[in-house]
């Protein structure tokens, strides 16, 4: 009891101890810390200790990390040697389309196909591309139908890609593209040359000829040495061009022109370099008829660069047999005027045509010094009397309306003049002349037709012909022309004339000493021309440009006139249209058309 009684008393013994120094304790205010319990050493520090960082992850985390990086630089080394491997591995398999349409697989990357041909290869990540393989030892330019099928070859091999990457993912398109699409899977020639995936253009010399180019006559005139002038002309080749391909297996000369005009056009619209290639024209050289278009400061590239298709390749190639690939429905949906209607939706493609003619449409001497005099003649003739010239073309032969009610035979030329008096009557009404009947019996029509008929038919006998330098001349004619020897019956025989209007067949068969006398045979020569190249003889040759300069003269002379009378089915009238320029034939209805309801249109395919 005694101990109990001491151990409960300890606490008032001390409480006694300090009271005695109350005055103290109450000086320095201990009184909380006596009162306060121990701090426990177990209790982390409010201050870090000095030498140890803190950290809220634990070593498990640290390792994970350090495997993780480990890992990643595995990975990129791994990646790295693949890389390698791919580069130094030859291209995979190629597929192609043969000329009956059947696909093949060729394996490895020397192998290619004999005839041009779009090709599908695969790229180094393993993707699927395709491209084109033009052989170098093939001529240049090919025939118009190896570009046609290259075009239309394209479209199935390009959709052929589509669905091997859809199988990976990628869907196909179902419509058509628009005429700027860029395909992705498409390789140009020069990135396949530098992936090893087709034959480089720098090792036969035949790729570097530029003979048919006009304006570049060959590889001599850049330099002696071969070698020296290859390697020069690759660092100066063009970085974009469009080249123009005159050859066709058409007849006419008016639907070359059309698209020699729209490609310079667009060539220059795209920033392209522009390039004629004149071989193998049924009319001859470009140069016999025209002078020289304008040259650009660089070179064209090899002929195994330049394409027809797709549009986006950098060297394009145009010609008659791709124009519903160069100038079809894309290409109407892209230039055409969404805010306009009728014929107005067309000034853009107009404008496109109408730059191509003020740079091209330049005919060379003697022709061009003859429109000079026969122009100011007429002139002097009309317009110095303060009459209007107003000029009427007449397309006959193989041409026929595209009104329904003569689709079959050809627009009276009552209807030519009728239009023409109500061409004048219009024009000096908005001009409103004091002198109006005397403008009005002044004013003259000046004629150019491709029947010779035409000009001594009644309804046109006050008709001033628009050229006299070259005149396309009946049989009759002709007959009566030769004199005497014309009443041999062999030698009538051989004249053949233009009665009628010209048409195809005559055209091909001018100076053959025995044309095709049956519709058979005539059909097998046209059949020839469409699938080979026949060179025709130097007579043949004569007289094709004889007929190439009399429809320039013509349509040269009409350009200058005050108004327009044609049928608008004829390429040679809406060409007249562009010559006048948009304001005069389009906004104030100088040029007339004839033939139904139609408007204006460039390139009808």
């Amino acid at each position: 009891m005694s101990s109990e009684k001491s151990i409960r008393r300890a606490p008032s013994s001390i409480s006694s101890t300090f009271s005695n120094s109350s005055d103290t304790l109450s000086k320095y205010s201990f009184h909380p810390l006596l009162d306060s319990p121990l701090r426990s050493p177990a209790l982390p520090s409010i201050v870090p200790r000095r030498g140890k960082k803190y950290s809220p992850f634990g070593n498990a985390f640290r390792s994970q990390v350090k495997t993780l990086a480990w890992l990643c630089g595995i990975s990129i080394i791994f990646w790295f040697i693949l890389a390698i491997l791919r580069r130094a591995r030859p291209p995979a398999a190629i597929g192609y389309l043969s000329k009956d349409g059947g696909e093949y697989e060729l394996l490895g990357g020397d192998i290619l196909p004999q005839e041009p041909t779009p090709v599908v290869v695969t790229d180094r990540r393993g993707k699927p591309r395709w491209t084109i393989s033009i052989p170098s030892n093939h001529d240049s330019p090919l025939q118009p139908s190896a570009y046609a099928k290259i075009c239309s070859d394209s479209e199935i091999v390009a959709k052929h890609v589509l669905q091997l990457k859809a199988n990976g993912g990628v869907h196909s398109h179902a419509g058509h593209f628009a005429y700027y699409h860029v395909d992705t899977n498409f390789m140009d020639v020069d990135e396949a040359e530098e992936h090893d995936l087709l034959p480089n253009s720098e090792s036969p010399s035949k790729t570097w000829s530029w003979k048919s180019i006009v304006g570049i006559e060959n590889t001599d005139s850049l330099g002696e040495d071969l070698e020296t002038t290859r390697h020069g002309a690759k660092d100066s080749i063009c970085e974009k061009s469009l080249t123009y391909v005159m050859e066709t297996s058409d007849a006419g000369f008016g639907k070359t022109m059309m698209g020699l005009w729209m490609s310079y056009g667009l060539a220059k619209k795209e920033g392209r370099a522009f390039f004629v290639d004149d071989s193998n024209w049924a009319y001859g050289k470009y140069t016999t008829f025209f002078r020289p278009p304008p040259s650009p400061s660089c070179l064209p590239a090899p002929y195994t660069q330049r394409l027809p298709c797709p549009h986006h390749a950098r060297h394009l190639l145009v010609s008659a047999s791709t124009t519903s690939w160069a100038f079809g429905h894309a290409f109407n949906e892209n230039f055409e005027d969404p805010h306009k209607v009728g014929v107005l939706r067309q000034g853009p493609i107009f404008a496109l045509l109408r730059t191509g003619y003020e740079a091209l449409f330049h005919l060379a001497n003697p022709d061009n010094d003859y429109v000079v005099k026969r122009t100011h003649k007429l002139h002097s003739q009309i317009r110095e009397k303060n009459g209007l010239m107003v000029g009427v073309h007449v397309r006959h032969g193989d041409r026929h309306p595209f009104e329904y009610q003569y689709q079959k035979s050809y627009i009276p030329l009552e209807r030519y003049v009728e239009a023409a008096k109500d061409l004048v009557n219009s024009t000096l009404s908005v001009e409103n002349s004091t002198q109006d009947n005397t403008r009005e019996t002044a004013s003259r029509i000046v004629l150019a037709s491709d029947d010779p008929k035409v000009y001594s038919s009644s309804e046109v006998s006050d008709a001033l012909h628009a050229q006299e330098q070259i005149l396309l001349a009946s049989k009759s004619a002709m007959d009566a022309a030769q004199g005497p020897q014309a009443s041999e019956p062999n030698f009538k025989e051989d004249n053949v004339g233009w009665d009628g209007g010209f048409f195809k067949d005559v055209f091909w068969n001018l100076g053959e000493s025995q044309a095709p006398s049956t519709a058979k045979s005539m059909r097998i020569r046209e059949e020839q021309l469409q699938q080979g190249r026949t060179v025709p003889s130097e007579l043949a040759m004569r007289l094709r440009e004889l007929v190439g300069r009399a429809y320039l003269l013509d349509l040269a002379v009409l350009g200058r006139a005050d108004g327009i009378v044609c049928g608008v089915s004829s390429v040679g009238c809406r060409l007249l249209a562009v010559m006048m320029g948009w304001e005069d034939a389009i906004a104030q209805q100088k040029w007339h058309n004839v033939d139904g309801d139609f408007d204006w249109k460039g390139i009808v395919w």
